[in-house]
């Protein structure tokens, strides 16, 4: 059995260079922050973003204690507290 292959891309993600932003910049309110995570379809506008997959991301922002990630469906944003994030990013695809 293969291991799970938790990211295929080659650089840091938006979601990472946020968060380091927000340490640099504004260490103390990093704790207890939310993440937005908005997805842009080939035109440039805003789409839904799908289900929480990334474990790189789910991984750094609860090492960093940020409280909650924020994700677009067709329905509307949908907060999502990081532990859950992360129970289903490890999930997605499975």
């Amino acid at each position: 059995m293969h291991p799970k292959i938790t990211d295929k891309t080659c650089c840091v993600h938006a979601e990472q260079r946020a968060i380091i932003d927000a340490i640099k910049k504004n260490p103390d309110k990093v704790e207890g922050s939310q993440l937005l995570f908005v997805r842009l379809d080939p035109k440039g506008e805003i789409a839904p973003a799908g289900e929480p997959y990334c474990t790189l991301c789910s991984k750094m922002a609860l090492d960093v204690r940020v409280k909650e990630f924020i994700l677009l469906h067709t329905k509307g944003p949908i907060a999502y507290d990081t532990e859950e994030y992360n129970k289903r990013s490890y999930q997605y695809g499975n």
